[in-house]
């Protein structure tokens, strides 16, 4: 990561002007958080060096790293000696609760050492989320394959009670819960924890667990957010369900979340945020996009989840449009991507040059993670961290969007279609932020209107294939009320504004 100040180039007033971009002065929506999930990846890297460990901590939660303002903690399900067991040995997640029916919290060292590390850092909104009820509770003793009965929902609320309870007494800030993800598939092959929950027994579950967390004696607990229900497939999942769940559930939820394994494009999501309106009306639950990964390109409404490893800008400017997609169409308060942490294609200890992580493999790998690691670690005993440039994509939002900032509207007929922009300005009305994602394989020659006349240029940050997070000096130019600035090619660019 380049984080000294280097000198760039000033673009002069001659630059031929494209349009004067303008910030909507209508608020949109207070934006809540960006950050990403702790599922699975801490079974490894428990297994690393302690330096690597909080190495890795500080660049996902410290000011000085990418200071994720999220952070999903997974609440596993393995109870020990299970009728069955995850057949993938990376995807496990013990349990609290164990098979006997007896709790033991010193269980699942490895997810939470990670979660601590997010509380130590204060990261502002720890959600835990349950993929699957644990063994104990499940009808099959094992925490895939099963569907939830309706008589088994108290015992399942009163289990999530514990635990939460518990954790806020250790000093954990909980903010969001959330009871079930992907409800619409059981995990029959047992690849992954999960469960069934049907379509009309899932506001029962948010309704008996708002009342559970309101009776609890903790006021931390009292406090705790529902969300739910975490569907997949925004295109064929929602538009059925929601009508028959949402309306019953909205008033025991705080937040609505939701994947996008469809990768819908446009169209498709300017339908779903008319669905949800027509459920729980324009200030109902806000929605929460919580989960994607593996997608090989953007914006096209096709469903692309492949393999590709791409830890390059090419990358980086997709999942950024899947951002502004839910941020602006959507109008989503907050947004997760799925792993911190993944694994690289290949092992560049003991590949060799052949495996670069810092280059595309277009059929392995998966473009899950925002930091790699050597798959082959254990054997190799390389243990470096591996930053992508999606990370710093993050960045951009986590760090400049901070939870409380207002989103304000650019509206993307001011831009070419593969330039786009978010804008908000913070809690305390300090300062603005304006991001730019210029995914044009040349610069555009943006002039762009100051958000009003006592705003002033103070810090314009540029991640592109050559520079992870350099600051630009001097500081672009500017013409009375407008900055002048050439994009680069493929290019984050923030511009922050202080009051």
């Amino acid at each position: 990561m380049r984080t000294s100040i280097i000198q760039a180039c000033a673009v002069s007033l001659h630059l031929a002007a494209a349009a004067i971009v303008t910030i909507n002065p209508s608020p949109k929506q207070t934006l809540t958080s960006f950050g990403a999930s702790g599922a699975w990846w801490p079974n490894d890297l428990i297994n690393f060096p302690t330096q690597v460990q909080e190495d890795l901590g500080r660049f996902l939660f410290s000011q000085d790293g990418l200071y994720l303002s999220s952070y999903r903690y997974n609440v596993g399900g393995d109870g020990g000696n299970d009728t069955r067991v995850v057949n993938n040995a990376g995807r496990i997640a013990q349990s609290f609760l164990l098979r006997n029916g007896t709790y033991d919290f010193s269980r699942d060292r490895a997810g939470v050492t990670f979660m601590k590390m997010a509380s130590q850092y204060a990261v502002p909104e720890i959600t835990f989320f349950v993929n699957a009820a644990p063994s104990n509770i499940s009808t099959n003793g094992a925490a895939c394959g099963w569907d939830m009965p309706r008589e088994k929902v108290p015992e399942f609320v009163n289990y999530i009670v514990k635990v939460l309870s518990y954790w806020t007494s250790q000093g954990i800030g909980i903010k969001w819960i959330s009871p079930m993800n992907e409800p619409d598939v059981s995990r029959d092959a047992c690849n992954q924890e999960g469960m069934f929950v049907g379509i009309t027994k899932r506001p029962y579950v948010f309704s008996t667990l708002r009342t559970a967390l309101n009776n609890a004696s903790s006021t931390a607990v009292n406090s705790i957010s529902i969300m739910g229900d975490e569907t997949s497939q925004i295109t064929t999942e929602t538009i059925l369900e929601y009508p028959l769940w949402l309306p019953a559930a909205q008033n025991s939820l705080s937040g609505i979340s939701v994947h996008n394994y469809d990768f819908p494009d446009d169209l498709s999501l300017g339908l779903y945020r008319t669905l949800v309106n027509l459920q729980v009306g324009p200030n109902g639950p806000p929605v929460k996009f919580t989960e994607t990964c593996c997608s090989t390109r953007a914006g096209s409404g096709i469903p692309i989840f492949g393999s590709q490893y791409d830890p390059t800008m090419q990358n980086a400017l997709i999942v950024a449009r899947y951002v502004w997609q839910f941020l602006t169409i959507v109008q989503a308060s907050s947004f997760d991507w799925w792993l911190a942490v993944s694994f690289l294609p290949c092992s560049p200890a003991l590949d060799g040059p052949s495996c670069d992580p810092k280059a595309l493999a277009p059929t392995s790998g998966f473009n899950d993670g925002l930091v790699y690691v050597d798959p082959r670690y254990g054997q190799s005993q390389d243990y470096t961290l591996h930053y992508t440039k999606r990370a710093f994509m993050l960045k951009h939002f986590a760090y400049f969007h901070r939870p409380g900032s207002v989103r304000y509207d650019i509206k993307q007929t001011q831009l070419p279609s593969a330039v786009n922009a978010v804008a908000s300005r913070s809690k305390d009305n300090s300062t603005w932020n304006v991001l730019f994602m210029n995914a044009q394989s040349s610069t555009y020659n943006l002039t762009l209107q100051k958000p009003n006349a006592k705003a002033n240029l103070v810090r314009v940050v540029q991640t592109t294939d050559q520079d992870d997070w350099l600051d630009v000096a001097p500081l672009p130019v500017t013409n009375g009320t407008n900055v002048i600035y050439a994009l680069p090619a493929m290019s984050l660019v923030t511009f922050q504004f202080a009051q």
